[in-house]
């Protein structure tokens, strides 16, 4: 052995070195680990070979302040923990009623911060943090200043439907304070201060809860919440208004019934005029300005008036109350002059396509005869008129009086044709309008019962009658 190491010793040294020198190099290598430093919440990988915390925080350039909080706590041997939490302390200032006090402390935790200063919280005390409200026991976000503020809560007594309770709440107004109380409010409900009052200690409020009526007048029925206390404080929040003579059932400055049931009782007052009238006379004067078979008012008659006057009042309907009679005469009775027209207008028209002149025009009722259809019996023909004419078409026949006025008048009867006034017919009045009877042959009859229009063709005659006579 001595001679194999005496031999081979040339070449087995340098090996050994550089063997025990790789291995070496793998220990130190190996010494070197990847670590994580969590600093103010943020993560920070270290790459070490640092055997005590106060190595890695050193090897992360963090140095710790008198106040920091480290876990682990203390500096002790490390060897890849899994995590090294560095949670800085901050500046916090604390504001009471009565003082106010500055820390610096890592702490997070309101509440802690609170009791560190023998301050205890009751559970409607408010804790604000830089102006904003949080939960004493939820960390703070991370920040570099904070001002922490305490409100303490105040007694509130409410008296809500004849029940009074107290809570405590330390909220700005009475709105804030009813919401976190979880006392909801309806737009209806009566609440003795306005929402928007400050919460101060001994505060008082009053809340009515509104409650279901029905108002009902006559066939009409209002049914709404009320938190009033009397009939008309629930007719106002209703929007109902008692009109004129209406009364309540209850009356309106009495409580509301505790079925909610209100009634208008309508009332309604009538004067009632009753008129008896004498009848006037009218007198008739010929108008020379009026165009022929047209009426004027020369002078309007007035009827004799007596009035009556009588006062009733009802009730949903039903009369109540009636006063006495109360009559006067209010016209006496003049006589009325009318005016018949007697002027002549010639005139143009077009009538049965074609246009005729003439100078007056009415309405008339027209029946038609002929020789052998002149109602003298079966088998009796005439074909002699009142003119001596023979009877034809173009033959008008009329009342005897228009006959004597108007013989041999010439006229246009629509539908019919031209006509000239030669018989005496047993026209006359039908229905209030004049009758006349249109000839015919008995060849070329036709039968006629219908209202049509008889014009008078021009020239005009020397005399003729202001008004048409009735038979």
């Amino acid at each position: 052995m001595k001679e194999f190491l005496i031999k081979y010793r040339k070449w087995l040294f340098p090996g050994t070195v550089l063997m025990i020198l790789a291995g070496l190099g793998l220990i130190w290598l190996g010494l070197f680990q990847t670590s994580t430093v969590i600093l103010a919440g943020e993560p920070v990988s270290v790459r070490t070979t640092a055997w005590r915390v106060s190595g890695v925080l050193d090897a992360a350039g963090i140095n710790l302040g008198e106040n920091d909080l480290l876990t682990p706590a203390g500096d002790p041997l490390f060897w890849a923990p899994p995590v090294i939490v560095v949670e800085p302390a901050r500046e916090v200032y604390i504001r009471t009623q009565e003082d106010e006090v500055v820390m610096h402390t890592p702490e997070r935790i309101p509440a802690n911060l609170l009791a560190d200063i023998g301050l205890a919280l009751f559970p409607q005390d408010q804790v604000l943090v830089n102006g904003r409200e949080i939960h004493p026991h939820e960390p703070l976000d991370r920040a570099d200043f904070y001002l922490l503020r305490v409100r303490p809560a105040v007694p509130v007594t409410l008296t809500l439907d004849d029940r009074q309770v107290t809570f405590y709440s330390a909220e700005h107004t009475l709105g804030a304070a009813l919401e976190a109380a979880d006392i909801r409010l309806a737009p209806q409900d009566w609440v003795s201060l306005d929402l928007m009052t400050p919460i101060e200690e001994g505060l008082a409020v009053e809340i009515r809860r509104a409650r279901p009526v029905t108002v009902r007048a006559g066939e009409r029925a209002v049914a709404g919440l009320t938190a009033g206390i009397t009939v008309r404080e629930a007719l106002l929040d209703l929007g109902f208004t008692v009109q004129n003579l209406d009364f309540t059932l209850p009356p309106e400055d009495e409580p509301i019934p505790d079925d909610g049931e209100i009634s208008v009782v309508q009332v309604d007052e009538q004067v009632v005029i009753l008129k008896d009238e004498v009848p006037y006379q009218n007198q008739y004067v010929e108008d020379p300005n009026t165009v022929l078979d047209q009426i004027s008012v020369v002078a309007p008659g007035q009827p004799g008036i007596y009035a009556t006057r009588e006062r009733i009042r009802y009730a949903d309907g039903e009369e109540i109350w009636r006063d006495g009679l109360e009559s006067w005469q209010a016209s006496e009775a003049a006589d009325g002059v009318l005016g018949y027209g007697s002027k002549v207008e010639i005139r143009t028209e077009v009538v049965d396509g074609q246009e005729i002149e003439y100078w007056r025009k009415i309405s008339v009722y027209a029946t038609s005869f002929s020789p052998c259809r002149l109602g003298l019996g079966e088998g009796v023909c005439n074909d002699r008129t009142a003119s001596g004419l023979p009877l034809q078409k173009g033959i008008i026949g009329v009342t005897r009086n228009w006959y004597n006025m108007m013989r041999l008048q010439s006229v246009y009867v629509q539908g019919y044709g031209y006509g000239t006034i030669a018989d005496i017919g047993s026209g006359g009045l039908y229905f209030n309008h004049y009758w006349i009877d249109l000839g015919y042959s008995d060849e070329d009859y036709q039968s006629w019962h219908d209202w049509t229009t008889m014009y008078f063709l021009t020239p005009v005659p020397g005399w003729y009658p202001a008004v048409l006579p009735w038979p």
